[in-house]
């Protein structure tokens, strides 16, 4: 077993062996999955939002080659090694092609909206324990914020038979923190929602959702210059359409409407254990107070 200090060069970094990621909960092995790739963070967003060359080994540069950001999606592809996560989901340069586990391995901000379609397999989506990654509308400097404001962070539509895990991240300033449609099947755990404009988790269509050890907080409470801020409608997590899901083990906090929301339709679908809820208005619609599974 190697740490993850050990693969410091890039052209010894050997991902087909079984890379260990060590952090501090849990064990990551990277061969476990079918395309794994790591992604890198910028933790250097106020040098401005085009630097992509850096000293080696600053500003999240886990490989230390002086590369952050998109700089890195596009120089060696046998190393898979990136600098943003669409590039890391997508089939070039040694990608994960939608199909794999997509693992950020320094904390940094991710300006991008990130679609997950789980086209050629299942997928998952998580940063290193300890590691911050921060998928954020909002990049100081950066010509794109408005638009990304008006989009939601993280949207997962995958077919019916793959599976979608998102794990320990965060998503902050969108109108949506994560968006499930279609007939996704999708588990969100250790995630935190933080300041979304309309919903923190909106689950529609005929998706299946699990939410785990999640925080879910300030949902339609969104302040950012120039842009639209009203909440519409400002709900924690909301279940529409025929989906359907649980809730476990997550804390619901100051949204602008409900903390926890279910269409009348498929409220029995929708099942809550050890569910904190505060300080939302109301706390729940449509939904049980939490029972035992």
């Amino acid at each position: 077993m190697k740490s993850l200090r050990m693969f410091r060069n890039k052209g010894t970094l050997a991902i087909t062996v079984g890379v260990v990621l060590i952090g501090s909960i849990g064990v990551w092995n990277l061969s476990d999955a079918n395309h794994p790739v790591l992604v890198e963070g910028n933790n250097c967003a106020d040098l401005g939002p085009n630097v992509t060359i850096v000293p080696p080994g600053t500003c999240g540069d886990f490989d230390g080659d002086g590369r952050i950001g998109t700089a890195e999606d596009t120089d060696n592809s046998t190393d898979r090694i990136f600098g943003t996560i669409t590039a890391a989901l997508a089939a070039a340069n040694g990608g994960a092609n939608q199909n794999g586990r997509v693992t950020i391995v320094t904390s940094g901000r991710f300006p991008e909206v990130v679609n997950i379609t789980a086209a050629n397999g299942n997928v998952t989506l998580e940063a290193v324990p300890g590691v911050e990654a921060n998928i954020d509308a909002v990049l100081a400097g950066d010509a794109g914020n408005a638009g990304r404001q008006a989009a939601p962070g993280i949207i997962v539509n995958a077919p019916e038979n793959r599976r979608v895990v998102i794990r320990n991240i965060v998503s902050r300033n969108w109108t949506d923190g994560i968006l499930v449609v279609g007939q996704s099947h999708v588990t969100i755990d250790k995630c935190r929602l933080e300041g979304n404009r309309d919903y923190g988790i909106r689950v529609m269509d005929a998706a299946k959702v699990a939410i785990t050890n999640c925080h879910v907080n300030g949902t339609g409470f969104r302040a950012a210059p120039n842009v639209n801020n009203t909440p519409d409608p400002g709900i924690g997590i909301e279940f529409e359409g025929n989906s359907s899901g649980a809730v476990s083990s997550t804390v619901v906090t100051g949204s602008f409407a409900a903390g926890i929301a279910a269409d009348r339709s498929n409220q029995r679908n929708v099942r809550l254990s050890d569910v904190t809820v505060f300080g939302n208005n109301p706390d729940l619609v449509g939904v049980s107070a939490p029972r035992p599974f």
